[in-house]
């Protein structure tokens, strides 16, 4: 995802994708004779580097000018294709070198010192990386008849290539003089998605869209075996340590084992990757394989058992689809709950340390749910208190189209032991299939053991709905099976949208679809005060961390969208802001409460300062921003953005940068990609610049700013380089000495002086001469001992 640095925030890094779109490369280097085994997964616009025995991120390329579609390496170098350009980096850091194809590249694979590319159109490039340059050797266009879809270069075959098509068709090119050697005549009768060359010479496997591979002897034009699988193949494996085995993937995520001696089916895979496989890699003379897939993972496999089924031996993963929200539960810790119904904890200072506190489905002994539903619940909304962490559960969320709240525990990255859930849900028969809600309930719970303990009711109506009683939902009550009354009165008439809790735990504040802002006592249970807004609907709401101030969601009649700071300790509103974009989608202060931050749904976030109500920055994105949320000390902020399956983290500049101006911007300022100049933003990084640059800086954008000559213009220094200006004159005559300076007569006692005609002077020694003098009593003692004989020795000792 693109991102620029702002006047108040730099990117940082992001968290949890583990690997992207593009097939990964396996790298192998050598330091003497020993072999390190390395990963290379593309992700967006960088290459991360991981360790090929532990899955551990070892580093990250810089970043490219476009997304990275295919990547391949050697044991010197890497090369990356992003759009039109292919470039090369050196121990997969910085960019050496980079050559422009004029189309995007699809695949790549590297033969010797030569690097075959395919460009979108089938154009075949061939080029020379030998001294880790560029030369463009070849250059064959593409047909409109073979849509290249796949390749593999045959062991033995010198300079030439085998390419399928997307109509099933083989063709064998030599790659240094650009022409076709052999059309095999044999059409397979589906698209070729992958080619893959088997332990044997000749013997290529061919897998294809149809879910069938074949093992097919190129030299002989004859297919050997044929094995199926129920979906579209994407990648073939063959182990290299002794066993005649060979491992297919398709699009589903499913493994199968293939016995090639027997040429039967050993065994599935299933359940593991719930995405297409898109690498699979056996480490050279181990029984060790590499998994890579869509769903964004990384898995090692050892084939150690008896059956000849792997065992999966280390995992990487992080969100299968894309996250829905975020939240920062310590100084560096953040938490993120998924589309995908996980919640996973990562470290903002580390790219390993992470966990997987587990899935909403999740039960304990892995258990199916109840009803025997294991699909996939999508996660909309979390909550996080840090009181009683070590006890209880202290994680919150709330799923899509579902009654019950879930429960986990930062502590232990646990899922919690119970859910949370009213009995009405439960028992009442109205609403056992019902796929959707609106029954304006507010229900509070124990923590501790997941109880119910009240619900809270408005038992006063509001005065603006005494004219119109008929839409106030009635009070009723049901009885449940055990004979108990359960009392189901509404806490509102509309659709409550949002609750926010005072830092002292004492006050309950709920809003609603028709402009109700109501605050309970969460002690006695009853309303304290009410605040209505008339034709407006009140959306989401944010509490600040350090005051009695939140953040609550307006909308009027026409969809114009804006949001109101409401006093929760004298009930009235504080701050409006009107100019917050078209939908807010995330609110959020900063530690401080001084910085109010509001995403919308055209991918910026505005910055408002709190005191003056002052536009101060706007951070431009290329996808919305849905969730965020600032870091306890505000050194971080944390964004997750619509599609996305990172979590993005950003600077305080005000923490780190030499100076940063923090000024006021008009309602309506926007920033653009192409305006995005970066002269007036002091750069943090820049080792070279110091305190007089950034001052110097600011004198020439001061003078840029006199109106006229005639007219003072302040300079911006702070008030004690010019407060005592006008008394100058009469400080430097208060500071004018009484008497001429006087000749010292005799120097202090602890200083060595010798006396002169003129007074005396200090003496200096003559290091040198004490040098020469300590070296030539060791030099004596030394003769000494060399001169001594052993009757000596004996009368010393």
């Amino acid at each position: 995802m693109k991102r620029i640095q702002s006047e108040l925030f730099v990117p940082y890094r992001f968290m949890g994708v583990v690997t992207g779109d593009a097939s990964p490369s396996i790298r192998s280097t050598f330091v003497g004779k020993k072999a390190t085994l390395s990963v290379l997964c593309p992700i967006d616009n960088v290459i991360v580097q991981y360790n090929g025995k532990k899955l551990r991120a070892i580093g990250m390329s810089d970043p490219l000018n476009d997304k990275i579609t295919a990547v391949a390496s050697s044991s010197s170098s890497v090369f990356a294709a992003a759009g039109n350009t292919i470039s090369s980096l050196k121990f997969c850091r910085e960019v050496s070198d980079s050559i422009d194809i004029g189309a995007p590249v699809k695949m790549m694979t590297l033969i010797g010192t030569q690097l075959v590319a395919i460009d979108v159109s089938s154009g075949i490039h061939v080029i020379e990386t030998e001294n880790d340059t560029f030369q463009m050797s070849l250059l064959m266009e593409g047909s409109d008849n073979f849509e290249i879809t796949s390749i593999c270069h045959p062991s033995t075959y010198l300079n030439k290539i085998v390419v399928g098509s997307n109509e099933g068709r083989l063709r064998i090119i030599n790659i240094r003089t650009g022409k076709v050697i052999h059309e095999f005549q044999r059409n397979f009768g589906s698209a070729i998605t992958i080619l893959e060359q088997t332990t044997a010479l000749d013997v290529l496997a061919i897998g294809m869209a149809n879910g069938e591979v074949l093992l097919f002897n190129v030299k002989l034009d004859k297919v050997l075996s044929t094995f199926r699988h129920d979906a579209k193949i994407t990648n073939i494996a063959f182990r290299d340590d002794g066993e005649a085995a060979m491992v297919t993937a398709d699009q589903n995520g499913t493994m199968a084992v293939w016995d090639l001696e027997k040429q039967e089916l050993i065994g599935k895979i299933t359940g593991t990757h719930t995405n297409e496989i898109n690498s699979l890699h056996f480490l050279a003379g181990e029984p060790i394989m590499l998994s890579a897939s869509h769903d964004n993972s990384l898995r090692l496999w050892i084939f150690d058992s008896a059956d000849g089924m792997p065992r999966e031996l280390i995992r990487l993963e992080g969100h299968s689809k894309p996250c829905a929200s975020v939240k920062f539960v310590s100084k560096n810790e953040v938490l993120s709950a998924g589309k995908d119904g996980s919640v996973r904890k990562y470290d903002v200072t580390s790219l390993t340390m992470r966990q997987k506190l587990g899935s909403v489905a999740q039960q304990k002994k892995g258990a199916l749910p109840p009803n025997g539903n294991t699909e996939v619940q999508n996660v909309a909304e979390m909550a996080f208190g840090w009181q009683r962490e070590a006890a209880w559960n202290n994680v919150f969320c709330r799923q899509v189209n579902d009654t019950k709240v879930t429960t986990w525990q930062t502590r232990n990255n646990t899922h919690g032991e119970f859910n949370l859930e009213h009995d009405r849900f439960k028992k009442k028969v109205d609403f056992i299939d019902a796929t959707a809600t609106a029954l304006c309930h507010i229900d509070q719970f124990n923590a501790q053991s997941g109880r119910h303990v009240h619900s809270f009711t408005n038992t006063a109506p509001s005065k603006s709905k005494k004219k119109d009683s008929k839409r106030r939902a009635p009070k009723k009550s049901f009885i449940m099976s055990n004979g108990s009354l359960i009392n189901d009165t509404p806490a509102a008439d509309s659709a409550i949208t949002s609750l926010s809790i005072d830092q002292l735990g004492k006050e309950l504040m709920s809003t609603d679809e028709e402009g109700h802002m109501v605050f309970w006592s969460i002690a006695t249970k009853k309303i304290t005060a009410r605040m209505f807004k008339k034709d407006v609907k009140l959306g989401i709401s944010a509490p600040c961390p350090s005051n009695s101030l939140v953040a609550v969601v307006s909308i009027a009649e026409n969809g114009a969208e804006s949001v109101i700071l409401v006093d929760t300790v004298c009930h009235r509103v504080a701050r409006a802001f009107e100019t917050v974009g078209k939908k807010v989608n995330a609110i959020t202060f900063s530690s401080d409460g001084k910085w109010l931050l509001v995403a919308d749904n055209e991918s910026y976030i505005r910055v408002f300062d709190v005191a003056t109500s002052q536009l101060i920055d706007v951070l431009l994105f290329s996808k919305p921003c849905i969730s965020m949320s600032y870091s306890e000390t505000g050194q971080y902020l944390a964004t997750v953005h619509d599609g996305e399956r990172a979590i993005y983290t950003w600077f305080n500049k005000l923490l780190y940068a030499i100076h940063v101006n923090v000024k006021a911007h008009e309602p309506n300022y926007l920033p653009t990609w192409e305006g995005n100049e970066e002269d007036d933003i002091v750069d943090i990084d820049d080792e070279d610049e110091d305190d007089s640059t950034v001052m110097d800086l600011n004198l020439k954008s001061l003078k840029e700013l006199q109106i006229d000559e005639n007219l003072v213009t302040f300079s911006g220094l702070p008030s004690s380089r010019w407060a005592n200006l006008p008394d100058l004159a009469m400080i430097k005559e208060r500071n004018k000495p009484t008497d001429a300076p006087k000749k010292i007569k005799q120097a202090p006692f602890f200083l060595s002086a010798a006396a002169t005609l003129d007074g005396f002077e200090f003496e200096t020694e003559n290091m040198e001469d004490e040098m020469n003098g300590d070296s030539s009593h060791i030099m004596s003692k030394r003769n000494l001992l060399e001169l001594e004989s052993s009757f000596t020795k004996v009368l010393r000792t």
